[in-house]
């Protein structure tokens, strides 16, 4: 047996949901954390909640990464710094004396060769002690009184940065050496050649300084301790001080290695998939249970799990980092985007899931769940209550206040005073408020990858400004007034039933827009005795009729509007019969004794899929019947709307839609209240 269209769409939606689950995964397993799951949970400076611990077997006692940063910032700023003695440098200053002596030596003085190389003797001397290179921007930064090593012959001789050979000892020294020439042109000439020729013949040697500087970094021991395997490590109630949190985290580490080294097999990642893998499931299952219609549909398990995973990568990237705090990570932009295209339950239960997980890895689990999902739920919760983009600032703010107050809380009951606050944390909970906003420009951007329509944009194509809205009114001023009347219906059906009743308002407004196509052959928009269905075929009036659905569709596409709005308009009829003009034709068709085409007499369909779709179905109905009361009585009323919603069950209208028999009674219910305060009787003033 061949499948069916139906089938095919099942087979699809489960291919991708798949498909997205695998792909959620292999994220998660892309970004694990390198540290493995310890099955203690502990937090400096609180009380030890489990049994009394003793060390497992022999390790060391780790310093804590911040004191090895310390420790590596001290190396590297008490580090001296290498100037190397270059000899080719010295030989290169030596023949510059001599040219500039050559050269500035007149034909009429006698020569001072012996003076020159007595000067020239003395002055290396005074070279061989090295003139630094203090033009370069590792030497600006010396001080005097730093260490510095000069290296010579392959030896290093370290000294004070202030006993280093200077300018003004050089001066000093030629000054001295000259002075010692009989001969004042020769001493003259000999001195200008010298000082002439002054240049750094020890370079800064950026090489040797490294190589120096990672010797004394590779000292650097991270072990500062040791504990013997049955040492009792804390006890239950025991305060986890700085010292005991130290031996704690070193047992961790150690702990997580051995796993691996001992097995040969990361056990420990294959653990904490299986943990992910059920709490995705889980949400799954949640999905499937309660929003069966979002289930069945690929998009939402699609956008859920993708927000779950890129929640983990960025939240385990901060958890790596020194630079960033969790809470910078604007996790609650989930459930604050979710609820903008589903109900509360999806988006809260996707949260709890998604933070669940990023807690098997965060430094305080119990703290960061109950900071996360209490401060993101009081948010969404604010954001649920109105869809207006005017609520940005205070959805932002709302998100500031209940981290930092939550976490103002919990600090003090867990440590009995306000000295443990972290002060820093209020500048990272502001960060991830101001992410938080970034929920409305995403809110498009879902809309155009998963196509969705979120109910602030549903709000804005309600209003009926909108450009088609304003034509349906001008041109079919009676069909305008049926909408909205169907709208008004719809609202107060899903609020008995449940519902999407901003999606329901939006779809009613537009269900009959093709209708403005040919309003003169729809009732609502004739003239009392002006009937132009009466000069027609009864074919001819139900394809015009039929029509309508088409006309708006074409009308809904050219004016991009979105496929959830057309999906309303193309089973708000169903598959339902035209039944005036097949009675007419039926009629006719006996008399003359031709076959009748039902095909020409139904609407194309399909039939609801959706609550929203069948209560759209019964609200149309009941509406449109309604005015052609003679009598509204509530007896009349209620055979009208039993008759016609008996009527579209019975054809099999609502088979395909999730909605059931307490449904339909419950609307039906809801119907007749609204129709009979519509019609009810008015006191007469005359």
């Amino acid at each position: 047996m061949s499948k069916t269209w139906k089938d095919q769409i099942r087979n699809f939606a489960a291919i991708q949901r798949a498909g997205a689950f695998l792909v959620t995964l292999l994220v998660i397993l892309l970004f694990l954390p390198k540290e493995k799951l310890f099955k203690y949970e502990y937090q400096l400076n609180q009380p030890w909640k489990h049994e009394k611990l003793f060390a497992p077997f022999d390790f060391g006692i780790k310093k804590s990464e911040s004191e090895l940063q310390n420790e590596l910032k001290r190396v590297e700023e008490t580090q001296p710094l290498v100037f190397t003695y270059r000899k080719d440098l010295t030989d290169e200053i030596i023949h510059s004396i001599e040219r500039n002596y050559s050269a500035s030596m007149p034909d009429s003085v006698t020569a001072c060769d012996s003076s020159l190389l007595y000067s020239i003797d003395r002055y290396a001397e005074v070279l061989s002690r090295g003139l630094l290179e203090r033009s370069n921007e590792a030497a600006n930064a010396i001080k005097p009184f730093d260490r510095i090593f000069l290296s010579q012959e392959n030896k290093l001789h370290s000294i004070s940065f202030h006993e280093a050979l200077s300018i003004t000892e050089v001066m000093d020294s030629i000054e001295a050496i000259t002075g010692a020439i009989n001969d004042s042109v020769c001493r003259g000439l000999i001195a200008a050649s010298l000082r002439r020729s002054i240049k750094p013949n020890a370079t800064y040697d950026d090489s040797l300084t490294q190589k120096l500087l990672a010797s004394e970094l590779s000292k650097i021991v991270e072990i500062e301790g040791k504990v013997e395997k049955g040492t009792a490590i804390i006890d239950r109630g025991d305060i986890v001080s700085e010292d005991r949190h130290k031996v704690l985290e070193s047992l961790k580490i150690e702990y997580g290695e051995r796993v691996i080294s001992d097995t040969g097999f990361h056990w420990s990642i294959i653990g904490a998939l299986g943990v992910i893998c059920a709490l995705i499931g889980l949400l799954i299952l949640f999905v499937y249970m309660n929003q069966q219609r979002l289930f069945n549909d690929p998009r939402p398990m699609t956008l859920v799990l993708s927000l779950v995973s890129i929640s983990f990568a960025f939240s385990t990237l901060a958890i790596g980092s020194d630079a960033i705090s969790i809470y910078a990570i604007p996790v609650g932009i989930t459930p604050l985007l979710l609820r903008m295209f589903y109900d509360f339950r999806v988006s809260i239960f996707t949260f709890v899931i998604s933070v669940l997980i990023i807690a098997l890895y965060a430094p305080n689990p119990l703290e960061y769940m109950i900071i996360q999902v209490s401060a993101i739920s009081f948010a969404t919760l604010f954001q649920a209550a109105s869809t207006k983009r005017s609520r940005m600032l205070a959805t932002a703010l709302i998100v500031f206040i209940g981290y930092s107050t939550i976490y103002v809380l919990m600090t003090i009951a867990q440590n009995g005073h306000w000295s443990g606050i972290n002060t820093e944390l209020f500048g990272w909970f502001a960060i991830n408020a101001l992410l938080c906003m970034m929920v409305f420009p995403l809110i498009y951007l879902v809309e155009k990858v998963f196509g969705y329509v979120s109910e602030t944009t549903l709000l804005e194509l309600s209003d009926s400004n909108q450009p088609l809205l304003k034509e349906l009114a001008i041109k079919a001023p009676g069909t305008f007034q049926h909408s909205l009347q169907v709208a008004n219906l719809c609202e107060k059906v899903a609020g008995s039933i449940g519902g999407n009743s901003v999606l329901l308002r939006t779809a009613a407004m537009y269900h009959d827009v093709g209708k403005m196509n040919e309003p003169q052959f729809f009732i609502e928009n004739q003239i009392p005795g002006n009937n132009p269905h009466d000069d027609l075929e009864p074919e001819e009036s139900a394809r015009i009729i039929i029509n309508h659905v088409h006309r708006g569709i074409d009308y809904c596409r050219t004016h991009k509007l979105p496929i959830d709005i057309i999906q309303f308009i193309q089973s708000h009829h169903g598959t339902s019969t035209v039944r005036f003009f097949l009675n007419k034709a039926t009629k006719a068709a006996e008399d003359s004794g031709n076959e009748l085409e039902m095909a020409d007499f139904s609407y194309p369909g399909p039939t609801p899929k959706s609550k929203e779709q069948a209560i759209l179905m019964m609200a149309d109905s009941v509406e449109a019947a309604s005015r052609s009361l003679k009598s509204f009585d509530k007896e009349s009323i209620d055979r009208l709307v039993d008759g016609l919603i008996d009527y579209q069950r019975s054809e099999g209208q609502f088979e395909d839609a999730p909605i059931t028999l307490q449904d339909i009674s419950n609307a039906k219910r809801t119907l007749k209240l609204a129709i009979n305060g519509i019609y009810h009787q008015r006191i007469s003033y005359d």
